[in-house]
């Protein structure tokens, strides 16, 4: 009976979590998990997932792994001439989240089970956490989105890729599967997120247990 006390309680705080506004994350475990190189060595993409929920635990490190800081005006990913311009949203079960880094927490922006939307492959509405990175093109020092072009975008694209890889390392260090996405509808993500004109979508990123 006591093996059964843990998994219920990770389940029940998670569950009371999402159904507040703002969820306030664990501190992130900064000394667990695996060597560098064996999560580089184990690191892959899965693209099959089960709908096993993840810890809050689970949901902070991966979070401040993707873009917390680790300084006081420094994030855990590089960003082209420190603007930080990228917003890291959280599709869950319980509602579209986007993260506080200042706070390490979760905001909630909107309710209801919006995982569908956050790509065109099957399984994104299945898998338990489904990431979308936003460039904030205000936050990049432009002003119309007249300005907002390819070019102007490369400096997000590529932090986008720093943030994946911190993903994609901390979930190999979990046991988890992960699959970075460009494959989404901008459009249709702008709307369900309502985001404004200077918010862009760029890529998603699906994180969860892998489908056995």
């Amino acid at each position: 009976m006591k093996k059964l006390i843990l998994p219920l309680l990770i389940i029940f705080n998670l569950q009371t979590a999402c159904s507040q506004e703002v969820i306030t994350l664990p501190e992130p475990d900064i000394t667990g998990g695996i060597s560098l190189m064996q999560a580089l060595n184990e690191r892959q993409t899965s693209r099959e997932f089960s709908q096993k929920d993840l810890t809050l635990q689970d949901i902070s490190d991966l979070c401040w792994a993707a873009w917390g800081y680790n300084r006081d005006d420094k994030r855990t990913a590089p960003s082209s001439q420190n603007k930080q311009e990228m917003e890291l949203y959280l599709f869950l079960k319980e509602g579209i989240y986007k993260y506080n880094a200042s706070e390490h927490s979760l905001i909630k922006t909107k309710k209801g089970d919006y995982r569908s939307h956050s790509g065109l492959q099957d399984f994104v509405e299945d898998a338990p956490l489904n990431f979308v990175y936003v460039s904030n093109m205000e936050s990049a020092g432009y002003e119309s989105p007249d300005e907002i072009t390819c070019e102007t975008l490369t400096p997000s694209h590529a932090n986008t890729g720093f943030m994946a890889q911190n993903v994609y390392l901390t979930a190999a260090s979990k046991g988890l599967g992960s699959v970075i996405r460009g494959w989404i509808d901008a459009d249709d993500l702008h709307n369900i997120m309502e985001l404004d004109e200077m918010q862009v979508p760029l890529y998603g990123q699906t994180v969860g247990y892998i489908k056995q």
